[in-house]
């Protein structure tokens, strides 16, 4: 019986996949598969969308002071509507097209920069400092367990006291746990997932689909495994297919959603 790959060969394995979806010409799809990814308006407006979803709940007066750093960056199309708010960007990625990407369309935005990780740890280059912020957002869904353990373990030890770690998981569609109730953006969901899937290049058909990775978590089991963490844990749920999360560092009678923590904590 053969061993199941650990870690570090799952981890070479997302590299050798994304390298090669950064390499398509389809490159913005698997980045944002959402209807229009090709209209460079919908492209940005998408964009602005999910930026306000993972800067959401948190004040402007934080946000003015807070460096961010984003797991999973792909091109950098976050970047330059995270920086209307927030002090200062990082991003990293496993894809180093992605990331000569990224720099290649944020050229001018000195508080923004960007770094090629080996999908495990945050890169050396980026542990230069503490962050009030990290997120992930339509990257751990990608992504086996065991590799979403270590990132999101090795990224929170970056964040300042009070800072969040901001996260999207798959869920299992199986596991109704935590949703009160079955939406109508359930069905909304499938059909945009249906009209993502026809929108991909049909002559890529084992980059879209092949070797596909995400773990779908129970609503239980991503409690468990972001609790361990330590932090204080709140956990989302909107429709079936997916969970979000924060978890904050340690405990500080200064939130986010208030007055800004002190910059010096660690």
């Amino acid at each position: 019986m053969q061993d199941a790959p650990n870690s570090s060969d799952q981890a070479l394995l997302l590299k050798r996949d994304w390298s090669q979806r950064a390499e398509s010409p389809s490159r913005d799809f698997y980045v944002a598969s959402h209807p229009g990814w090709q209209d460079p308006g919908a492209w940005q407006a998408q964009g602005a969308n999910d930026a306000n979803l993972m800067l959401h709940g948190l004040s402007a007066e934080w946000l003015e002071a807070a460096e961010a750093l984003e797991i999973g960056c792909g091109v950098g199309r976050l970047a330059p509507h995270l920086l209307k708010r927030v002090a200062a960007y990082s991003g990293f990625d496993i894809a180093p097209a992605m990331v000569a990407e990224a720099h290649s369309r944020n050229v001018g935005l000195d508080r923004a920069r960007f770094f090629e990780s080996d999908g495990l740890r945050v890169p050396g280059a980026a542990r230069d400092r503490r962050y009030d912020l990290v997120f992930a957002l339509a990257v751990f869904i990608h992504c086996p367990k065991d590799v979403i353990i270590r990132l999101a373990s090795d990224a929170f030890s970056l964040l300042r006291r009070g800072g969040l770690l901001r996260f999207q998981l798959l869920a299992n569609p199986s596991d109704s746990a935590g949703l009160d109730e079955p939406k109508p953006a359930v069905e909304q969901a499938h059909e945009q997932m249906a009209e993502q899937a026809l929108a991909a290049p049909p002559d890529e058909a084992d980059l879209k689909d092949g070797n596909y990775m995400g773990h779908t978590f129970g609503f239980q089991e991503a409690r468990e495994v972001f609790a361990s963490l330590g932090g204080e844990m709140t956990l989302y749920r909107f429709d079936l297919g997916h969970i979000y999360g924060e978890v904050r560092r340690d405990t500080n009678p200064v939130l986010p959603t208030g007055s800004a923590p002190a910059r010096g904590a660690s």
